[in-house]
């Protein structure tokens, strides 16, 4: 049975329509009626609103190979967060970042007589805020909305840092290691949206991904500070032993898939 007939199956059983569902998953039916028919697939996020809202595991939904012998595999009972619970954590988390902002600052003008490294934290604690901001508010997408915010917050962070320290050669070095870390940040995005339903192989995948990129950020640092004394030594055996545990993730893929296909001889 494949996603869509499950969720159209789901659907019926819960006695929903295709416009309710779309309602409770905040997408349009046009949406629900795709994915019923194959033409689209859900992401990860409506995934798991989906098996929220039909009381299933994800693996049920995403497993095509998961047919119910006789009962549906429901799962157990798990406590997710409601749109209250968000708006309590956003203004907890608001309170304790606005108390912290504060604590810095006085006790940075209480002890140098004026502002100097609070400013840092500042900046650092309201970028942490606006990271986590898209996690309690979105309505759907949450992980894709995240990553944007991770793309986006580390630029002013890094232009206000070097304006702060009066070193434009930190905001020159600290965008091409963001460039850098967030290519690779939406590349792991990709990965994990393609191999979703195997996640071992995924995890390789990823470890290969951070060879390269843990390479050109040490490089990146190196050609910013000459003094930074580079051991290659040490880059090719972190480099080889990323790439072996990579091996042992896609050997685990590997194993699991032939496992799998093994029971439904």
């Amino acid at each position: 049975m494949t996603l869509g007939e499950k969720i159209q199956k789901l659907r019926k059983q819960q006695g929903l329509s295709q416009e309710a569902l779309a309602e409770k998953v905040t997408v349009t039916r046009q949406t629900i009626s795709k994915w019923e028919l194959g033409q689209s697939t859900p992401d990860l996020d409506f995934i798991a609103q989906l098996s929220d809202i039909f009381g299933v595991t994800s693996d049920y939904l995403i497993k095509e190979d998961m047919t119910e012998p006789g009962e549906l595999p429901y799962k157990k009972r798990q406590y997710r967060l409601s749109e209250r619970g968000k708006r309590i954590i956003l203004v907890f988390l608001s309170a304790m970042a606005l108390a912290a902002i504060c604590i810095c600052l006085i006790c940075d003008y209480f002890t140098a007589e004026k502002l100097s490294w609070s400013m840092i934290s500042t900046s650092a604690i309201i970028a942490a805020w606006f990271v986590v901001l898209p996690s309690l508010t979105a309505k759907g997408k949450i992980i894709f909305k995240t990553l944007l915010a991770v793309s986006i917050v580390p630029v002013p962070l890094v232009a206000i840092l070097a304006l702060i320290l009066n070193s434009p050669f930190i905001f020159t070095m600290g965008m091409c290691i963001t460039v850098v870390s967030v290519i690779a940040v939406w590349i792991i995005y990709g990965i994990f949206r393609k191999c979703y339903k195997n996640l071992w192989r995924a995890f390789g995948y990823v470890l290969l991904v951070m060879i390269p990129v843990s390479i050109a950020i040490t490089y990146i640092a190196a050609i910013f500070n000459p003094e930074m004394q580079h051991d290659r030594t040490s880059s090719v055996f972190n480099s080889i032993i990323t790439f072996a545990l990579a091996l042992m993730f896609f050997g685990l893929d590997y194993l699991f898939s032939r496992k799998r296909e093994e029971t439904q001889k």
